[in-house]
């Protein structure tokens, strides 16, 4: 039998007990769920954007809204502008090299068709400048009113391609246009338009595909050639005959924008902005091609490279004549002794040339007049040094010595040789100097000859051997003796000042001799008084620096060496002996 369906449970009927366990049972079955709702609610009563959460959507929408519009991009050019601006004055390096590999293809491409087309106007012009035919095209140019270079680009132009247009396939835009140098382009907006307009009315026209379009057409002497490509149109206008070949360069170029811009072609909606780079390939495009003279090269060509050939000859010549003239210069200093050459500037001018230099060498500027150099291209900065080598010691030697012509100045190492006749004086300032002489450690005098020494001896040799001659029993001097006197006289006079010219004293003793006749008493007598008879007589002079001694001699015979024919007898005479200071006299003699 069923049971009776009970009634729902009103939680406000019942008791705090049951509520209590009510809302036990409650807690247990949706604890999870309300725990879930709260976090839930105070999420979205405090929300916060995470940038984590933004940075996994943020590149599939920034390229979901650039699809659509460029507002997108639009809105982003400032904060680019200004955020490639800072990046600049932050770090120039960074963005210098980033650049770098874009910046050295185009530039070396702009200066190689630069130079291209400055090396074939050149050619033109001197190929046909002073010509036959070219003088008839100046007198055409003259006559017409047209510059040289337009009648010489009329006569030998074959062909050139003078504008390139690069249009957006679908909207007939001119994304791009180049004109060669020489040429005004004007209306290029128009210009593309028409082309479009011309295609489209052809391929209505005819009934051709979308893909179909027009190839070329003909103007006058201008020629258009269009090429097709998927997002965009190349034409380029060409004046003359082109070759096929062009077509190449023309289809490389397209293909090379379609790779380059294919999305930017695509997605394309009226910004030309963006396609500021594919100039580069259009300016590729911009070929020409001239007749070449069909004789040889003119005459004023080969005029032109020979004066070419002379001025590098003798540019040549002179830089090599400077050079051996320069080589020469440093050789010539290197050889003069008392030069020191320590380095050289040869960079600008005036060269500099540092070193050291004797004050005894030679003067450079005198080497620079004699090699035709001034001071305004060479100058010498030399500092002052003492050259010890022999020539340079002689040389000083002989500035502070003053040696006499008699004199002869030698010598190695450090050893100072002197030879030859000098005065006593000299020799004795000599021995003071020659030691401080820079370089000179020893002198050697053992070849000098002191000529007042040598004075001295001659004259001590002259008196030694003078005689006096007395008679028989006499101690008074003979009237015929009175000259040999007076030449005795004058004799001890010339000794007396030799002496004092030495620095030295000397004794002159005078002897006198008898005749081993007679008793020795009587001959002793006899000898002293012959002796102080004669010293009497001889110094009523004034003597400085030797004295007179009178004595007699021993009774032996005189060593007086007499001739046969002597008036005087053996024996009765008086004789000199000098005899000087030993200590003095050794010592002017060493």
């Amino acid at each position: 039998m069923a049971s009776p369906s009970r009634p729902p449970l009103d939680p406000a009927r019942l008791s705090v007990k049951e509520a209590k366990g009510f809302s036990h049972l409650r807690q247990l079955l949706l604890a999870p769920e309300q725990t879930e709702l709260e976090r839930l609610k105070n999420r979205l009563d405090h929300y916060i954007l995470e940038p984590s959460d933004v940075g996994r959507v943020l590149p599939d929408a920034i390229r979901l809204r650039a699809q659509q519009d460029s507002r997108l991009l639009s809105s982003m050019i400032p904060i680019t502008q200004e955020a490639l601006s800072l990046s600049i004055k932050q770090s120039p390096q960074l963005i210098s090299d980033s650049i770098a590999p874009i910046l050295g293809p185009a530039i070396r491409k702009a200066i190689t068709r630069a130079m291209r087309g400055m090396v074939q106007s050149l050619n033109q012009t001197l190929e046909y400048s002073m010509s036959w035919k070219g003088l008839q095209w100046r007198w055409e140019a003259f006559r017409t009113g047209k510059s040289f270079a337009e009648v010489l680009l009329l006569h030998t132009l074959r062909f050139r391609v003078e504008q390139v247009f690069l249009i957006h396939k679908k909207t007939g835009i001119l994304l791009n246009h180049v004109v060669a140098d020489g040429i005004s382009g004007q209306g290029e907006e128009v210009i593309s338009g028409m082309l479009t307009a011309i295609q489209d009315f052809v391929r209505d026209s005819f009934g051709q595909k979308q893909e179909d379009g027009l190839e070329s057409l003909r103007i006058g002497d201008l020629t258009v050639w269009i090429d097709q490509g998927s997002g965009a149109i190349l034409a380029g206008v060409i004046r003359g005959d082109p070759p096929m070949e062009l077509r190449d360069v023309f289809q490389e170029a397209l293909e090379t924008i379609h790779a380059q811009f294919s999305e930017l072609l695509q997605s394309f909606h009226g910004d030309t902005t963006v396609f500021q780079e594919a100039r580069l390939p259009l300016e590729d495009c911009l070929q020409a091609q001239f007749e070449k003279k069909s004789k040889g090269i003119s005459w004023v060509v080969w005029v032109l490279l020979g004066a070419l050939i002379v001025g590098i000859g003798l540019w040549a010549y002179q830089a090599y004549s400077e050079q051996q003239r320069w080589r020469q210069l440093l050789e010539r200093v290197e050889q003069e002794p008392g030069l020191v050459i320590t380095g050289v500037q040869e960079e600008g001018v005036p060269a500099i040339v540092n070193g050291l230099r004797d004050p005894l060498a030679i003067n450079p500027e005198q080497i620079l007049s004699d090699l035709d150099y001034s001071s305004q291209q060479v100058v010498f900065r030399l500092k002052p040094f003492m050259d010890l080598t022999p020539e340079f010691v002689r040389a000083r030697a002989m500035i502070q010595l003053r040696p006499p012509s008699t004199v002869v100045l030698g010598g190695e190492g450090r050893t100072l040789t002197l030879s030859g006749e000098a005065s006593h004086a000299w020799i004795e300032q000599t021995r003071l100097l020659g030691p401080i002489i820079p370089g000179v450690s020893h002198i050697e005098m053992k070849q000098l000859v002191d000529t007042d020494v040598k004075q001295f001896e001659t004259v001590k040799a002259s008196l030694e051997r003078k005689i006096l001659a007395f008679g028989v029993g006499e101690s008074d001097l003979r009237e015929d003796q009175e000259s040999v006197l007076m030449d005795i006289a004058r004799t001890i006079q010339a000794l007396d000042h030799s002496a004092w010219t030495l620095h030295m004293t000397a004794r002159i003793h005078i002897l006198g001799f008898s005749s081993p006749d007679g008793t020795n008493e009587v001959n002793a007598n006899l000898r002293g008084r012959r002796a102080q008879t004669v010293q009497r007589e001889l110094e009523t002079g004034p003597l400085q620096a030797v004295s007179l001694m009178a004595e007699g001699s021993s009774p032996e015979v005189s060593p007086a060496v007499f001739s046969q024919d002597s008036p005087v007898p053996q024996g009765r005479h008086v004789v000199f002996r000098v005899v000087e200071t030993p200590s003095r006299l050794s010592q002017n003699r060493q």
